[in-house]
């Protein structure tokens, strides 16, 4: 492959014909010239001659006005040619996106939905086109009005037979709409649990579809990505998954606790990684959470149990009285 040449290229010297020079020497000793004189409409041109109609004959212009003139209109060339050259990166950053968008949606398994509308719609077909499971993860607040909407249509996807598990962030146990939102699906068998760290949001529809986010630049709810692929599918599925085994259970389910349940999924996990002889922070760590969380989940047992020290919750732990507990997972 050759190189490019990247040297600046020289610009020819600014010069007139020998004849408007002559012309030019003798405007400037104050003489006046007919307009048949060589080299005339050269420096007419340049705004260096100017036409006297009364006599029909050329002088020498006011040169401060010439020079003036003839920069200004330098200068609204080089601004002409600045504005296209805008132009001509803007149409090249438009013809990039246009072939980006074109390859994600050429039958690769990815379609890039840049409308809200379009989201909306492809979510809607997805859900109810579904046979055997719905998996949505919401990190983000979500308005009262939609919440209804949705269990409206949730309550008859469920009625089918199909299986339901929603994630949601630990602050929506507060929020009256995903209250009733969540009391009126998990009647009709929908799992939802919430987190405390973040997550990503997502739909997944069966083993066939994944709705996610779009994380190129700033985040934006209103546009996302169709994917189709089953290996990226299986991928979204994995990522879901982590990210339920390290939620609690809120209503919903098999896994809804029991009244006399001592522990929850994530101080069993605490627990069994004591006993493997991790410290708090590297269970931390292990589980996606804070050293504050985990201190705080230990501070809870102590409480129940009626011990006060790791040691002992230990012993608790292992001993027959946690035995029903520890079946729990």
């Amino acid at each position: 492959m050759g190189e490019t040449n990247t040297k600046p290229q020289k610009v020819p010297p600014f010069d007139m014909s020998e004849e408007a020079r002559a012309l030019l020497r003798r405007l400037v000793q104050g003489k006046q010239v007919k307009g048949s004189e060589p080299g005339r409409a050269e420096l007419a041109a340049l705004g260096l001659a100017v036409h006297n109609p009364h006599y029909d004959l050329w002088g020498l212009s006011d040169l401060s006005h010439a020079e003036q003139t003839a920069l200004d209109e330098e200068h609204a060339g080089i601004a002409l040619h600045l504005h296209r050259m805008r132009q001509l990166s803007e149409l090249h950053s438009e013809l990039r996106r246009e072939l980006r968008n074109a390859r994600l949606s050429s039958g690769d398994g990815i379609e890039f939905l840049d409308r809200l509308d379009i989201v909306t719609s492809t979510i809607s077909q997805a859900v109810d086109s579904a046979r055997s499971c719905i998996r949505t993860a919401h990190p983000q607040d979500r308005k009262a009005e939609t919440l209804r909407k949705a269990a409206e249509s949730d309550v008859k996807v469920l009625r089918r037979g199909v299986a339901y598990q929603t994630l949601y962030p630990d602050t929506a146990r507060t929020r009256p709409g995903e209250q009733e939102w969540a009391a009126m699906v998990s009647e009709h068998g929908a799992e939802v649990r919430t987190l405390a760290m973040a997550f990503e949001r997502m739909i997944l529809v069966d083993d066939k579809l994944a709705v996610v986010a779009d994380h190129r630049g700033k985040p934006n709810r209103d546009i996302a990505f169709k994917v189709t692929h089953p290996g990226m599918v299986a991928l979204f599925h994995h990522i879901y998954e982590q990210q339920w085994e390290r939620a609690e259970p809120w209503v919903g389910g098999r896994f809804l606790r029991k009244a006399e349940t001592v522990t929850t999924g994530r101080s069993r996990r605490i627990l069994n990684k004591l006993r493997e002889g991790r410290t708090l922070k590297q269970i931390a760590g292990e589980l996606g959470v804070s050293l504050r969380t985990v201190n705080s989940d230990l501070n809870k047992l102590y409480e129940v149990v009626g011990v006060d020290t790791q040691f002992a919750l230990g012993v608790w732990w292992s001993s027959e009285a946690a035995a029903d507990e520890r079946k729990l997972g």
